[in-house]
């Protein structure tokens, strides 16, 4: 009896030869056994939010008796109902809004401002700059609510608009993640533009900000995700119900003693659903703006 072995399947390390797995029964397990761990992964982040949106379509009354019961027999909106009429809720979306856009508009246009000069401006002290922009992402926000309070207080700011976006607009990550995208931007392709004629605003405007879409659907998301859940500083600086955002009208719904649990979960899956939009709208640039965004340091 002859023995043959795959000569192309053997790989010579210091041990010896060894044979390529690749494309063999060990690659296909190793892919089944990361699958059932994403899936299973996935179905425990998820779980919390389908079972709110089902239990959102129970009566008051059967939120607690069914609660082993995840599918409602006898589904209905009339949570959903009763928080559209009995709360103020298209005031606090639209409350929401104004803030979520108006700080993604300004985080966008400082943040690329800011990350274009320190990413391929020439001046002094720009590495002592970034070094104060980076050291800011360790500070945590809770620590300069008292001082920026008296602050908003003494420029008569409180119980704005302004002074719940102040809070959120220019933050050193969209600085550093922007910096880091503009750093993957070739020197030669603004040293041609410049021989071009083009002046160092021109380039930002009709090179730069082009070439970083990606980077700008993927912090423009991340901006409106987390301003569009903020709840404590707007709590402090806001004493009128009417300008309550719709994470702060939505802790109005419980109360010490009692809750209406059932307009709590509808009032959740409503706000839940601006920022699924906002992912599906930029999915398609959202992940590679993520991966151009991490190039360099």
């Amino acid at each position: 009896m002859t023995l043959s072995t795959d000569v192309d399947n053997l790989e010579f390390d210091d041990d010896g030869p060894s044979i390529d797995r690749e494309g063999s029964w060990y690659d296909t397990a190793a892919k089944v056994v990361a699958h059932a761990i994403l899936l299973f992964m996935s179905a425990v982040a998820v779980f919390p939010f389908v079972w709110a949106f089902l239990t959102s379509l129970k009566p008051e009354d059967k939120i607690f008796t069914t609660i082993t019961q995840i599918i409602p027999t006898d589904p209905t909106l009339i949570n959903y109902v009763n928080m559209w009429l009995q709360n103020p809720l298209d005031r606090w979306v639209l409350n929401s809004l104004v803030l979520a856009v108006g700080v993604v508009f300004f985080t966008l246009l400082l943040d690329t401002l800011a990350g274009y000069a320190l990413a391929k401006g020439d001046f002094k002290g720009k590495s002592i700059i970034y070094t104060l922009v980076i050291g800011t992402l360790v500070i945590p926000p809770q620590v300069v609510l008292v001082p920026l309070y008296l602050e908003m207080t003494m420029l008569n700011w409180s119980n704005t608009y302004w002074a719940i976006m102040v809070l959120y607009i220019a933050n050193p990550f969209g600085t550093f993640m922007m910096r880091q995208f503009f750093l993957g931007v070739p020197d030669s392709l603004i040293e041609a533009a410049r021989m071009d004629g083009c002046s160092t605003f021109q380039i930002y405007t009709r090179i730069m900000l082009p070439l970083a879409k990606p980077a700008l659907s993927s912090l423009g998301v991340f901006t409106f995700i987390f301003v569009w859940g903020s709840f404590l500083w707007p709590l402090i600086i806001l004493n009128d119900a009417a300008m309550f955002p719709l994470q702060v009208g939505i802790g109005l719904l419980t109360g010490r003693y009692s809750s209406q649990w059932g307009q709590l979960l509808a009032a959740v899956i409503i706000a839940a659903l601006p920022v699924m939009v906002a992912y599906l709208l930029a999915q398609r640039t959202f992940m590679k703006g993520i991966a151009l965004s991490g190039g360099k340091g």
